[in-house]
């Protein structure tokens, strides 16, 4: 059977291999271990994995579906290194401002696992906040986006912008203000902690986007856990503005190869 493989071997998806190898053995081993889940479905659901990388003939196999799936790996290898805020970077390849359109917020008890990641003590409850990213000038849903927030950690400029109560505090009216953009000056460090490729439905069209997840770091204190799907579209017009000089939107601005990928992601992530 010809399962579509050659797109791996492309130069710009070569880089993103080992952040996909890793993606994919963590999501199989996640898999082995899941409680609820007897052996047909195992292995129903690590096919699944497997076939991010290898579509089996048909549809997916064709040259729009390909290059969708060339542009989310190098995405993924973006998030997977990507120091400094998502939203930072992701102005940076749309070249337009985001903003947050909130949909979800509220106050809510840690699981033991995210009280782990965070170092806070079992019972530490955080602020919840669901949203999609949004591009300003041309409307382009960017991601949807998650993070899970202990306020007290946050400075209060911080904290304000964001639309965030302490604990017991009334709601204020939602923040348009992206949680990464509200904490850059304060020098927010993302500690990325891991991304792949997730395949829409094929009652859907089977694009390919990205799930990545993150712990954010003010100094030596985690602050939030922020977790990001990034579109099919928006990868695709993010890659094709690094690999076409055409696509800049400002006049006189160097075209950004791809082989430079890693370091513009750096220094997105240095600015202040």
């Amino acid at each position: 059977m010809d399962y579509s493989l050659s797109w791996l071997h492309e130069p710009d998806v070569e880089d993103a291999l080992p952040d996909l190898i890793t993606g994919m053995i963590r999501d199989i081993r996640l898999i082995l271990v899941h409680p609820d889940l007897g052996n047909a479905a195992k292995l129903a659901a690590i096919t699944e994995a497997v076939d991010q990388f290898a579509p089996p003939p048909g549809p997916l196999a064709n040259g729009t579906q390909l290059t969708g799936l060339q542009a989310a790996a190098s995405i993924v290898a973006l998030l997977a290194r990507n120091a400094g805020p998502a939203t930072l970077l992701f102005e940076e390849l749309a070249h337009e401002q985001i903003h947050i359109e909130l949909t979800g917020r509220a106050d809510r008890l840690l699981t033991s696992a995210e009280c782990y990641e965070l170092h806070a003590p079992q019972g530490t409850s955080g602020h919840y906040r669901s949203g999609a990213l949004r591009t300003l000038a041309s409307g382009l849903l960017v991601a949807e986006v998650t993070s899970l927030v202990l306020p007290w950690r946050l400075p209060e400029h911080a904290r304000e912008a964001l639309g965030i109560p302490n604990l017991g505090e009334a709601l204020p009216p939602p923040s348009t203000v992206p949680f990464g953009k509200a904490l850059a000056e304060f020098g927010v460090r993302r500690e990325p902690l891991g991304a792949r490729l997730v395949r829409d439905s094929m009652t859907t069209g089977g694009h390919v986007s990205v799930e990545s997840s993150a712990l954010m770091w003010l100094d030596d204190v985690p602050v939030a856990l922020a977790g990001e799907r990034v579109t099919a579209q928006f990868c695709c017009r993010a890659v094709s503005r690094l690999t076409h000089p055409a696509g800049q939107s400002q006049p006189g601005q160097a075209p950004l190869p791809s082989r430079r990928q890693e370091r513009a992601l750096h220094a997105v992530g240095d600015s202040r």
